[in-house]
Parts: structure tokens; C-alpha cells; sequence
């Protein structure tokens, strides 16, 4: 019960640090220096200001220097990710599953919300995922498959793009190739088609308020990210659905 109360925390400030890597990465700011501080006002940030969720909570949302509205994304990510997290270490314990579904839960939700806020996804990201990916990979299914995953998911996305011309970023492209090196081809093709559904049912919410037109760009990396860390986390379960891609 303890080890489980010390993965809750754990999980939290680590959560709090990826909010760093969200905000920061973009700008092209190092993750370590300056040291925290409020994005309105400048003013550093002291340990009771950046206690996961109790500070946003305490604050009632508020900078405690400038009286700022905080933006909403940080409790969101200090919320979902710790949850995403100790599903995984819930699942798989300590093992390398158990890295690797950290390693790509972080970077899905990295990725998700640098697209949201800023309508890219920085290469360091990218990259630096894909290397992982290829790394974990060996260590969880194969060096074969992940190398599979990452080269046929990232050959998909960038046919798409080009087809589609402009319909699908760069980011996307690597966004993808990374995915498939934790997932495998297999893997790839399921989370194709449930972020298509995903990107295509909000793309029909938006049309219905008005808030989109039919030439209108949406921002995919959300979908690919949830589609992700669902077929990451319940490939086996989900290929009773598909059972094709586990032909492949």
C-alpha cells in the first residue's frame, strides 16, 4: 500500500514537470534554467506555489503574485497524466512495460498539448521519442517490430500528407514513427483507424456548432495520442476487434 502511495506522488511531480516540458519545449527554453516561474508575470515560483494540484487548488487558480488566471491545462495535465500513469504501473508493476508506458504517456500528453497551444511539436520532442521508443522497443516487442512500427506508421502519415497537401504536418509524421516504435505495426494500424474516428467525430461536433467549416485544419496529434495509449495499453484486448492487424 505504501509503494502505491509513493507512485501517487511520484507521478504528481512528475506530472508537474511535464507542464514545464509543455510550456517551455516550444519556446525553445532550457527545462531547467530559469527556475519556475509565473508566464504573466515573471515572478519565480517558490515550493508552496508548485505543489501539484493543492497550489492551483490553494490559489483557486490564480498566480499568488499577480492574481493571473492560471491556465487550466496545468491542472488538467497534473489530473490525467498521474491517472494514465498509475494505470500503466497498476497493470505491469515495476517492469520495463511499465518504463516504456510512462516514457510514451509523457510524451503523448507533451505532444497533445504543444499542438493544441502552439500547432506544433517541437523536434526535440519528436525525436527524442522516437529514440526511446526504438530503445524501449527492443526491451518490450522486439527490436524488429518497433523498427516496423516506427518506419511503416511514418511512411503512412507522410503518403497521407503528401496526398492531402498541408492536411497533415510534420509533426504528425513524427509524431506517428514514434508511436509505432512503442506499438509495432500492428499496433500502428489500430491506432490509424481509431484516431480517424476520433478526429473525424470532432470534426462533425465542430461543423454542427458552426465553429468549422469543410476546409477547416484540425489539429490531429490529440487523436493520435489517445488512440496511442489506448492500443499501447489494451492491444491484445483491442485485436478481437481488428483481428486483420494482428496478421500483419
Amino acid at each position: 500500500m505504501c509503494y502505491y502511495l509513493f507512485m501517487v506522488i511520484f507521478f504528481l511531480l512528475l506530472a508537474s514537470f511535464l507542464n514545464v516540458v509543455i510550456y517551455r519545449l516550444p519556446r525553445g527554453e532550457s527545462l531547467l534554467y530559469p527556475s519556475s516561474h509565473c508566464p504573466a508575470c515573471g515572478h519565480r515560483l517558490y515550493p508552496l506555489d508548485l505543489l501539484p494540484l493543492l497550489s492551483f487548488i490553494l490559489l483557486r487558480g490564480k498566480c499568488r503574485y499577480c492574481r493571473e488566471s492560471i491556465p487550466a491545462q496545468y491542472l488538467l495535465v497534473e489530473i490525467i497524466t498521474p491517472i494514465l500513469w498509475m494505470l500503466v504501473f497498476l497493470k505491469w508493476e515495476f517492469s520495463m512495460q511499465t518504463l516504456s508506458g510512462v516514457v510514451l504517456t509523457a510524451i503523448l500528453v507533451a505532444s497533445a498539448f504543444t499542438d493544441i497551444n502552439e500547432g506544433i511539436i517541437p523536434d526535440t520532442l519528436s525525436f527524442t521519442g522516437l529514440l526511446l521508443g526504438l530503445g524501449l522497443g527492443f526491451a518490450t516487442i522486439g527490436i524488429k517490430q518497433s523498427l516496423l512500427g516506427a518506419m511503416g506508421f511514418g511512411l503512412i502519415f507522410l503518403f497521407i500528407a503528401l496526398i492531402s497537401r498541408g492536411g497533415m504536418g510534420g509533426g504528425d509524421i513524427k509524431l506517428a514513427a514514434l508511436i509505432g516504435a512503442f506499438t509495432g505495426f500492428p499496433g500502428a494500424l489500430m491506432v490509424i483507424l481509431i484516431s480517424s474516428w476520433l478526429g473525424a467525430l470532432w470534426a462533425v461536433v465542430l461543423l454542427i456548432q458552426g465553429r468549422a467549416g469543410l476546409k477547416t485544419a484540425i489539429k490531429f496529434a490529440p487523436f493520435l495520442a489517445i488512440a496511442a495509449w489506448l492500443v499501447w495499453m489494451y492491444q491484445i484486448e483491442l485485436i478481437s476487434f481488428y483481428p486483420m492487424t494482428n496478421s500483419l
